[in-house]
């Protein structure tokens, strides 16, 4: 009752947003294997279709994508991550 679940099967750097997010759990593989989804213009995009407070996570806790984030305007920071991860990412809006 209190949120709706959006899973959206689709190629992220064609699909144009008509709403904002409050969290997204951004996926992508690694800058390494898919570094055209940890580009500025990606991560501007992000932000731009997440609300004012929202979060997003990734499990890519690198430096570079950090500085993506903040450079976009997010606010990051380093969390400890799940078991077999030693640290993840969260920017807030």
């Amino acid at each position: 009752d209190n949120f709706i679940l959006t899973k959206i099967l689709s190629d992220f750097t064609k699909i144009e947003f008509l709403e904002k997010f409050d969290v997204i759990f951004f996926d992508a593989f690694s800058p390494e294997k898919q570094p055209e989804m940890w580009s500025e213009e990606v991560s501007k995009k992000l932000y731009l279709c997440c609300d004012e407070n929202a979060s997003l996570v990734t499990y890519c806790a690198k430096g570079m994508v950090r500085r993506i984030l903040q450079s976009v305007g997010f606010w990051v920071e380093r969390l400890p991550g799940p078991k077999g991860k030693r640290e993840i990412l969260r920017a807030v809006k």
